[in-house]
């Protein structure tokens, strides 16, 4: 068993040097937020901007968030936030961006 496992990461390790493609283990994956310089327009008046929405989102389930953007619907803005979990888990949730009331 332990040979198995030390042969799959050789094997793992030789064809990344191959590719030149970096390995990434899952626990890597924690470190996918977004982080590029928001425009002006990413703050709601009287409301949250996605900044806030990520941050609400991240600390309510306890996840990092992946891809953030920013729509409207019916005339409101709503922000879509991908998430990740520990576990590995990848869902979506919706933040108004008026009430910060996610769904």
């Amino acid at each position: 068993m332990i040979l198995k496992r030390i042969f799959l990461a050789l094997i793992v390790l030789a064809a990344s040097g191959l590719t030149g493609a970096p390995v990434v283990a899952p626990a890597d994956a924690q470190g996918l937020a977004d982080r590029r310089p928001r425009d002006d327009n990413s703050i709601e008046p009287g409301g949250y901007s996605l900044d806030d929405a990520v941050e609400l989102a991240q600390s309510r389930y306890r996840a990092k968030a992946v891809k953030a953007e920013t729509v409207e619907e019916q005339g409101r803005r709503v922000h879509y936030i991908r998430l990740l979990s520990a576990e590995g888990r990848v869902w979506t949730v919706r933040v108004d961006a008026a009430t910060g009331r996610i769904q």
